[in-house]
């Protein structure tokens, strides 16, 4: 668990954009919020990262399934139709979304009085310049249930950022809001230099997507006309998990342990240095896993108090 600086206990995240822009999840997730088997108010949610003038992208609603594959262990298309029929076939999601988003202050006019309604807490995410990302960060620093606010420096789907320029963006955020800061860096970058360079600056790290030609250099991506895109799930553990182990290992920054699956690899992150536990793509083929795995947690942590579990 992270104790952040202004309180907050962050224990269990959900990843950047897996429940949406407000924490209710996307509108297929909907009524299995209404049944209880997703229920946001078990993590601390980051929402889709947002940018202060709106962005297209690439996603669009009527075809999410051109930008987003579920893929084999060799970075084979699964046949969609076929993955919603047995899920075990999904090994991984290469997507290429983007930075789409309706824009900072549509967010903030329309979405984020939802969040406030329903007393959720979120990490806001936040890509831009510099002048923008102070912007969006003065109106948030204001906001009474955004508990941290997340700079996305790691896009897979965007030009990357050199150490200097996240360095900087970070100092001129951290000017003009007393928020807990995080940076989501990926394996694709230079990450411990950057880690070390913000050390004092941010409270915690998350981790990223892995650029599809890092993990199947020889295979041409289904989404080669969007540059690529970035693969998580079980294909890129053995990347995320050797960058969360080696940051752990060697700053003093908390780590959020990403690429959970099944149930035991919240316990494998800890082991291998997480300070907390992010969901994020078992969302789409398994989207109420997460809340099944909190709970398991937390009554198991619940029984190990009370018999004094050394």
């Amino acid at each position: 668990m992270i104790e952040l600086s202004n309180g907050h206990k962050l224990e269990f995240i959900a990843a950047s954009g897996s429940l949406a822009f407000d924490g209710r999840g996307w509108l297929w997730d909907w009524p299995l919020r209404w049944l209880g088997l997703i229920n946001p108010k078990l993590f601390t949610i980051t929402i889709k990262t947002l940018t202060l003038p709106p962005e297209r992208g690439n996603l669009r609603w009527y075809a999410p399934w051109q930008v987003l594959k579920f893929i084999s262990e060799k970075g084979k298309t699964i046949n969609l139709f076929l993955a919603l029929l047995n899920p075990r076939l999904i090994r991984g999601v290469v997507n290429a979304v983007k930075l789409n988003n309706p824009g900072f202050y549509y967010w903030l006019d329309h979405i984020y009085p939802i969040i406030v309604k329903l007393v959720y807490k979120v990490t806001v995410s936040i890509a831009g310049t510099k002048e923008e990302c102070v912007e969006m960060a003065t109106i948030l620093c204001r906001l009474k249930n955004v508990v941290a606010i997340e700079y996305d420096a790691s896009c897979p789907s965007v030009d990357p950022m050199d150490t200097e320029s996240i360095v900087e963006v970070l100092l001129a955020i951290k000017g003009v809001s007393s928020k807990p800061l995080f940076v989501k860096l990926g394996y694709d970058q230079p990450y411990l230099e950057i880690a070390k360079r913000l050390e004092g600056i941010v409270e915690a790290i998350s981790i990223n997507t892995v650029r599809w030609e890092t993990i199947f250099p020889d295979v041409p991506s289904s989404l080669a006309k969007y540059g690529g895109g970035g693969v998580s799930g079980p294909v890129s553990q053995k990347y995320n998990w050797e960058m969360m182990h080696t940051l752990a290992s060697k700053t003093e920054i908390p780590i959020i342990g990403p690429g959970i699956w099944e149930e035991e690899d919240i316990l494998h992150v800890k082991r291998l240095g997480a300070s907390a536990y992010q969901f994020g793509t078992i969302f789409l083929p398994y989207p109420w896993r997460p809340t099944a795995y909190v709970r398991n947690w937390l009554r198991e942590d619940k029984k190990c108090r009370i018999i004094k579990c050394p």
